[in-house]
C-alpha cells in the first residue's frame, strides 16, 4: 500500500505543477507554461488512476484535494506573491487536521 501513497504523492506534485503553470500561462498565451499545465494535468490523471488501484477512493481523493490545495496555496504566495492571511491559515490547518483524522481510520 505504501507504493500507492508514493504514486499519490507524485500525482499531487504533478497536479500542482499543472495548476501553477496554468496560473503563469496568462490565459494559455505563454506556450511553455501552457505545455507545462497540460503535461502536469495529464501526468496527474495517469498517476491518480494508478493510485486509485491501490488506495481507497475516499482516502486518495481526500489527500489529493486537501494536500493539493495546501501546496498550491503556498506556491501562489511564494511564486505569484498572492496574499495569505489568518483565515487561510486556519482553513488550511483544518483541512490538514481532517486529512490526518481521515487517514487514521
Amino acid at each position: 500500500m505504501w507504493f500507492g501513497y508514493l504514486i499519490l504523492l507524485l500525482a499531487i506534485i504533478s497536479e500542482n505543477i499543472g495548476t501553477t503553470s496554468l496560473k503563469g500561462s496568462n490565459g494559455l498565451t505563454r506556450p511553455l507554461l501552457t505545455i507545462g499545465a497540460f503535461a502536469g494535468y495529464i501526468l496527474n490523471f495517469l498517476l491518480m488512476g494508478q493510485a486509485l488501484n491501490r488506495i481507497p477512493l475516499a482516502i486518495a481523493y481526500g489527500i489529493w484535494s486537501g494536500l493539493g490545495m495546501a501546496i498550491v496555496s503556498l506556491l501562489g504566495v511564494l511564486i505569484y506573491k498572492e496574499t495569505f492571511n489568518w483565515r487561510m491559515a486556519i482553513g488550511l490547518s483544518l483541512v490538514i487536521i481532517g486529512l490526518v483524522i481521515m487517514s487514521a481510520t
